[in-house]
């Protein structure tokens, strides 16, 4: 990856992870949420997070200029995530169009980096495909390469 993901402070049960975003309007927190749809499939959530409150977001838009280092974060999460229990798969959208559009330019940008590590899928019209770069999905599946022989 071209950008340091930020350090993660990981539950205990190794689905959620949590870090500071720290750029240009300052310091925020923020969470990746692993939630489990069914007993194999976990849905990504990528949370603005109040520390005062405890409210999560995943509407919010910060604004804090280091999106490449959280969408390196993200993946990072999803690495360590898929490490720790390889026979799950992750779904996620965005909450947006256009933020699973970003999510997508995000893949496409370490999708090389990352086929070792990990399998990737994303839904056309309500097929799973596996991913290619310049197609437009809707929403994503990702799985431990476990045919890695590192």
């Amino acid at each position: 990856m071209n950008y340091k993901p930020y350090t993660l402070n990981i539950s205990d049960n190794n689905t959620r992870f949590q870090f500071q975003s720290v750029g240009k309007r300052g310091v925020f927190e923020k969470v990746i949420q692993f939630m489990q749809l069914s007993p194999e499939l976990y849905n990504l959530a990528l949370l603005d997070y109040n520390p005062f409150t405890g409210e999560e977001n995943d509407l919010s838009i910060t604004n804090n200029g280091d999106m490449p280092e959280i969408l390196a974060t993200v993946m990072n999460a999803i690495i360590l995530f898929t490490i720790e229990f390889p026979d799950r798969t992750v779904y996620f959208k965005g909450s947006s169009k256009s933020r699973t559009r970003l999510y997508q330019i995000s893949i496409n940008k370490v999708y090389l980096d990352l086929r070792k590590d990990l399998i990737i899928y994303g839904s056309i019209n309500n097929e799973w495909v596996p991913f290619e770069p310049n197609l437009s999905f809707d929403s994503f599946l990702i799985v431990k390469n476990v045919n890695n022989s590192d």
